[in-house]
């Protein structure tokens, strides 16, 4: 078997300039940010996006110029409140924005992953998406004398890039089930490429113990990177939490151009290796923080 495990650098230097990358994200929940980090240190230029609920990684390719073209469902921090560098360069026309509902997205990615042209939906019937979409999206007669659907066009990713639980060094993915997320079930799976950071290497035998949490088997992974506290600052259920102060304080930046370049070259720039991010993002206490998922009070 091919061996898959590399570093943060080598993992991400498999993405082109131009490519189309779909995202693990669920707002605050589950980002691989630290190949985020790496994207925007290798300033990667004129990325497409792909992503259900994008948070704070789509704040952060925004603020630093690495995406052009976002393809999604929403783009939010929650209760942290709006991407204000994300809605900046969609005012300014940085980014072009293509809109679709959840359901929609993952029909043309559910195509992508069965290598079919398309599949139908009705999660878009009596809305402007269709028509703001008309290169993907069309009205279709069911052939068998039901209701009209949707045909939703494959959307097949260059590269996906998620964060997981575990991995072997051959690219055997492990994801606890309680976790999942419909981007992980599907998305990955439509993509050309999947590179993958996971909290911990194992040997092959430990993944053995419990086969039905394999997500992804090794022959689809072509890059995997040992990264724990890789979804810092998002949440990564049931192993941590994600960090309120580091979200707010984005938030208190987010409007002010100076303050956003400033806690990009420290916390993005500035970092060698994971350890001193995390290090430099609260160390110990921190990390107890969000393994207790405590909340600064």
């Amino acid at each position: 078997m091919e061996e898959k495990l590399t570093t943060l650098p080598g993992a991400v230097s498999l993405i082109n300039d131009g490519d189309v990358v779909a995202l693990q994200n669920m707002a605050t929940q589950a980002a691989p940010m630290a190949l985020v980090r790496e994207l925007i240190r290798q300033q990667k230029r004129e990325l497409g996006l792909v992503v259900l609920v994008g948070g704070l990684a789509v704040d952060w390719l925004a603020a630093t110029g690495v995406i052009n073209h976002l393809i999604g469902a929403a783009v939010t921090m929650e209760q942290f409140g709006l991407c204000q560098q994300y809605r900046k360069a969609v005012e300014q026309g940085r980014i072009k924005v293509e809109e679709l509902s959840e359901s929609l997205l993952n029909a043309r990615l559910g195509a992508g992953a069965r290598n079919l042209p398309f599949l139908p939906s009705r999660g878009a019937i009596g809305t402007d998406l269709i028509a703001q979409n008309p290169h993907n999206l069309l009205m279709l007669d069911d052939p068998f004398g039901g209701e009209p659907v949707v045909a939703c066009r494959a959307l097949v990713p260059n590269v996906a890039l998620i964060h997981a639980h575990r991995a072997d060094r051959f690219g055997n993915i492990q994801y606890e089930p309680t976790a999942m997320w419909p981007d992980i079930a599907i998305m990955p799976k439509a993509a050309q490429r999947i590179i993958v950071s996971a909290e911990e290497i194992v040997d092959s035998e430990v993944l053995r113990r419990h086969p039905e949490k394999t997500i992804l088997p090794g022959f689809m992974v072509d890059a995997v990177v040992e990264v724990p506290f890789g979804a810092h600052p998002t949440s990564f259920y049931p192993d941590y939490g994600y960090d309120s102060k580091f979200h707010l304080d984005w938030a208190a930046a987010a409007r002010d151009d100076t303050a956003v370049r400033n806690l990009i070259e420290r916390f993005v720039l500035g970092p060698e290796n994971q350890q001193q991010y995390m290090d430099m993002v609260g160390g110990v206490e921190t990390i107890n923080r969000i393994r207790n998922w405590e909340q600064p009070g």
